[in-house]
């Protein structure tokens, strides 16, 4: 005879599952947010090479038609490098807000997985605006010193409700719907 399964909030498997102790919730394990991450970063990786190309494009047509031969300075070269991050995060900022902003809290990455962005306090969507808050918050991390990001991106491996140092800020979880 088969039964209907355990009871809401029963852990069945996995010694790894770590159960929110305010929401109740299964917490998504690192390797699936990891995981997400690399799913959204190919989808995005195509758009910041279409941004890259036409920035490249417009450079390009501008030093060919400028008679002056200044050579490169350092100082130019970091300001070039700054404009091309912040460019280039802007479609990555966008997609990030809107998709774990949105009732679901999920990126196509987080939906393969079956992980979602929830309110660290009720359980519920972020919104947009601190959705986008939470992605802006790697972006300076990964422009301004790559270390932090490096650590941000760790902190879930050793904090007890698994949140980066971003959901921290923002008072986000990440949560497994398929522990």
């Amino acid at each position: 005879m088969q039964g209907y399964g355990p009871p809401p909030g029963y852990v069945t498997s996995g010694a790894n599952i770590r159960i929110d102790p305010i929401l109740n919730i299964a917490l998504a394990p690192w390797w699936k947010r990891l995981i997400a991450i690399l799913i959204d970063g190919v989808i995005l990786g195509l758009a910041g090479f279409i941004i890259f190309l036409s920035i490249a494009a417009a450079v390009a047509g501008h030093t060919a038609t400028t008679t002056n031969n200044q050579s490169a300075t350092a100082g130019s070269v970091l300001g070039a490098y700054f404009g091309l991050m912040v460019i280039g995060s802007i479609p990555g900022a966008i997609y990030y807000a809107i998709m774990n902003g949105s009732r679901r809290g999920q990126t196509v990455g987080k939906m393969a997985l079956g992980i979602a962005v929830r309110d660290a306090r009720t359980g519920g969507p972020i919104g947009f605006w601190r959705a986008l808050g939470r992605n802006l918050i790697t972006v300076v991390f990964r422009i301004l010193v790559f270390i932090p990001y490096i650590l941000d991106s760790l902190a879930p491996l050793w904090d007890a409700r698994r949140q980066a140092w971003h959901d921290k800020v923002v008072h986000s979880v990440v949560v497994d719907l398929k522990p």
